[in-house]
């Protein structure tokens, strides 16, 4: 029934969900539109996975590669904008680390499927050298270019979907380039973040 539904309002999202997770059913996420997310702070801390297409400045030096099939925590919504931690930017073994981090900090069990984590974005900033793998995760996307439709993942589904087998579908679909350059990117990014920018002053 979701892919069905799912394919009449974003045929390329249901195609590539149903290969990777065929047993997913409706009543294991919610169907959102970007725009309807609510911006209260009891959505910042869910996590959204939807498709993204050309992105302003994909294939410059500021842009050079991206996600096609974002799976972002919500950091801030804004009027036209999501401000999103994806935390396919880094490898597996920062990857595990980054997601068991997330999954400490719920504000509920990992069963409840309101739960969210308490990490925001002013954490991530004031804690920045113990949370500097998650600056190069961080990305803007716009609203109208993240397709007709948000789906709303609970936490029971961040491991299996983050680091599971189901994991490595999502690594390849980089557009502009590879896995392995988008995530030696983040490593450098990482360590940039976490210098103790107060010896410099």
């Amino acid at each position: 029934m979701l892919y069905e539904e799912l394919r009449k309002v974003a045929p390329p999202l249901a195609s590539f969900l149903q290969e990777i997770a065929p047993d997913l059913g409706s009543t294991d996420v919610d169907v959102r539109k970007p725009r309807g997310i609510p911006r209260s702070r009891r959505f910042v801390g869910k996590c959204y996975m939807f498709s993204y297409r050309n992105p302003e400045g994909k294939g410059t030096k500021s842009l050079p590669y991206y996600h096609m099939f974002p799976m972002v925590i919500n950091l801030e919504q804004r009027p036209n904008t999501m401000l999103g931690l994806n935390p396919f930017y880094l490898p597996p073994q920062l990857r595990t680390d980054l997601i068991e981090n997330l999954l400490s900090r719920l504000d509920d069990d990992i069963e409840n499927e309101d739960a969210r984590s308490r990490i925001t974005y002013k954490m991530i900033a004031k804690y920045r050298r113990s949370m500097r793998h998650a600056f190069p995760c961080i990305k803007q996307y716009t609203h109208k270019r993240m397709g007709s439709v948000a789906i709303e993942m609970k936490p029971s589904l961040w491991r299996e979907f983050y680091l599971g087998d189901i994991s490595k579908k999502f690594e390849i679909f980089f557009r502009g380039g590879s896995p392995r350059t988008v995530w030696s990117d983040s490593r450098r990014k990482s360590i940039e973040q976490g210098r103790d920018r107060r010896k410099k002053q």
